[in-house]
């Protein structure tokens, strides 16, 4: 007999440090999930004592803090049936008695709360672990129609329990708990979502509208981004990345995202309505800014600013003024400039062009001129006089320096500058020359020496790149005009 009881011991003392850890694990849930309970993390402290629960299912204080967040989170029989579990498991639990009776006292003047009770709500809890998907989704939606959200959700989550990775179903019950406002329940379904469906730009547009709910504007921005770049007319996502740009006070950014809303859709009075906000509240930077950059010549920076304050701000009308009149110098000098680059780029092109027109002989050029004009050449020779012509000077080139040009100027061409010369003396008679330019015109030239002109018209060349060498000068002049 003793040696039974003995073996009866054993068998006890074996089992008891394994009950004693899954019950220390289980105290370990409720306290995690206590942390998150008192800093309304609900979803993270209903999933720890859930754990808890999967741990030792007789666990009193995990069925009650269970209960305690059915209750915060307004699912009234589900925290009753919790409190009334713990006080059967541990009948002088007082806080989960206490619990209990407040609740049932507070429903027992609510008629609608009062059938939930007795057991006449169309779902009872029984039928849970036996209805299947299909019949879990049509009473569902059966329940949407009647106006019943609540219960529309724990269908949607029975049907999730035989389907986990059905896409529409989590974006459905993500839906549902977005507008009941549990934004950590309805990320939760529409990540699940997004995982089996990821081209799908709704589901990151209602993501998005989670962050900007939970004031996580940086996060939203990632979401609406992703949903435009799968949508990219989804003018709901691109509103919602103007807000989140406005969340972040990016605010030019904004503007043209609502500005984007608009050309997508006209008629869409909420961008409108931001719009002028925005950019009425920006008026007067757009004028402060764009002033700063015109004062320091930025005109590329100066216009657009100045255009949005002419077209946005309230600004007083002698600002006005202002804005316009820096608005037209500010153009005048962009246009002046682009003219410049325009002219530099052609010039550049003739210079990179010219080795075409190496072979081209300027004898050639003045017999039959007209298919020349217009043509880049590359041409050398000696200078033979330099003269001035409206306020520049232009060089008179012999490109055979062994022909006479007082006597035969046929070899001889004129070469102009787009800008004056320096005082150099290598740009002196008798230097030799070689320039890169486009043929300009022709026309009889003046010799200065034999005062006598050519007996044909002589090709004008406008140099884009010319070198001067000078036989007393170690260094070449080398000049571009781009």
């Amino acid at each position: 007999m003793n040696r039974y009881r003995f073996i009866a011991l054993l068998f006890m003392a074996l089992l008891l440090p394994a009950n004693i850890l899954e019950a220390q694990n289980a105290k370990f849930h409720v306290d995690v999930g206590l942390n998150h309970f008192y800093k309304n993390r609900y979803l993270e402290a209903y999933r720890e004592f859930k754990q808890a629960l999967e741990k030792d299912p007789r666990y009193p204080e995990a069925h009650y803090n269970l209960g305690r967040v059915y209750k915060a989170q307004g699912f009234m029989k589900e925290a009753i049936i919790q409190f009334q579990i713990a006080v059967q498991i541990k009948p002088d639990y007082l806080a989960a008695r206490r619990e209990l009776e407040a609740m049932q006292q507070t429903l027992a003047t609510d008629v609608a709360a009062q059938q939930k009770i007795q057991g006449r709500e169309t779902i009872q809890q029984t039928e849970f672990d036996t209805i299947p998907a299909d019949e879990a989704v049509s009473r569902a939606r059966e329940m949407l129609n009647q106006g019943r959200p609540e219960e529309a959700i724990r269908y949607y989550e029975v049907a999730l329990r035989e389907r986990p990775e059905d896409a529409s179903l989590n974006k459905m019950l993500g839906f549902l708990r977005f507008r009941q406002n549990r934004f950590s329940d309805a990320l939760d379904s529409y990540t699940r979502a997004q995982k089996n469906a990821p081209t799908d730009a709704e589901i990151p547009y209602a993501i998005g509208l989670i962050y900007m709910k939970t004031q996580a504007p940086e996060r939203a921005e990632r979401f609406f981004s992703q949903a435009v770049a799968l949508q990219p007319a989804m003018v709901k996502a691109i509103f919602g990345l103007g807000e989140a740009y406005e969340a972040q006070e990016r605010i030019e950014d904004a503007i043209l995202q609502f500005r984007r809303c608009l050309e997508l859709n006209p008629n869409q009075k909420e961008a409108k309505d931001k719009l002028s906000y925005l950019a009425g509240r920006q008026g007067y930077n757009y004028y402060s800014r764009g002033s700063y950059f015109y004062q320091r010549g930025e005109y590329d920076k100066a216009e657009p600013l100045l255009s949005m304050a002419r077209q946005y701000g309230n600004l007083t009308p002698d600002q006005n003024r202002q804005v316009d009149e820096m608005l037209n110098a500010s153009r005048f000098w962009l246009n002046k400039q682009r003219e410049k680059e325009r002219v530099d780029q052609e010039r550049r092109t003739t210079s990179n062009a010219s080795y075409v027109g190496k072979n081209t002989d300027v004898y050639e050029v003045s017999r039959n001129p007209t298919p020349y004009i217009g043509s880049a050449v590359e041409w050398s020779g000696r200078i033979e006089f330099v003269t001035t012509k409206k306020g520049g000077r232009a060089l008179f080139v012999n490109s055979q320096p062994s022909v006479n040009a007082e006597s035969n100027m046929d070899y001889v061409f004129e070469i102009v500058f787009p800008k004056d010369l320096p005082s150099d003396p290598r740009i002196a008679a008798y230097a030799q020359v070689s320039v890169k330019g486009k043929i300009l015109r022709v026309e009889k030239l003046l010799n200065e020496v034999s005062n006598s002109f050519s007996s044909r018209r002589q090709p004008v060349v406008e140099a884009a790149e010319v070198r001067f060498d000078r036989e007393t000068y170690a260094q070449p002049l080398i000049m571009r005009f781009f």
